[in-house]
């Protein structure tokens, strides 16, 4: 079965750089990670072989924008529009 996820410490060795070095990349975005406790972070094989390639994340913005003409969101029942999501349809 192939590799899921790294440890830093594994990326550590396969780069012979130190622990503290892996969490540096990590810390500037550079190696993609995942955070699943205060103290545990993973690395996903398939970010790293990209990062180890040279292809970077892409960032996407996210943006909130009007609706089209004035038709009103559709939404669930019970549910509200976020403050900021109303303020963008008037």
């Amino acid at each position: 079965m192939d590799r899921v996820y790294y440890t830093p410490k594994e990326i550590a060795e396969l780069l012979r750089i130190s622990d503290d070095a892996v969490l540096d990349l990590i810390r500037r975005d550079e190696i993609p990670a995942l955070r699943v406790s205060a103290r545990i972070i993973r690395i996903p094989a398939a970010g790293f072989d990209a990062w180890r390639e040279g292809r970077g994340p892409v960032r996407r913005r996210v943006r909130i924008a009007a609706l089209p003409g004035d038709k009103p969101a559709k939404i669930g029942e019970g549910e509200e529009l976020p403050d900021r999501a109303l303020s963008l349809r008037r």
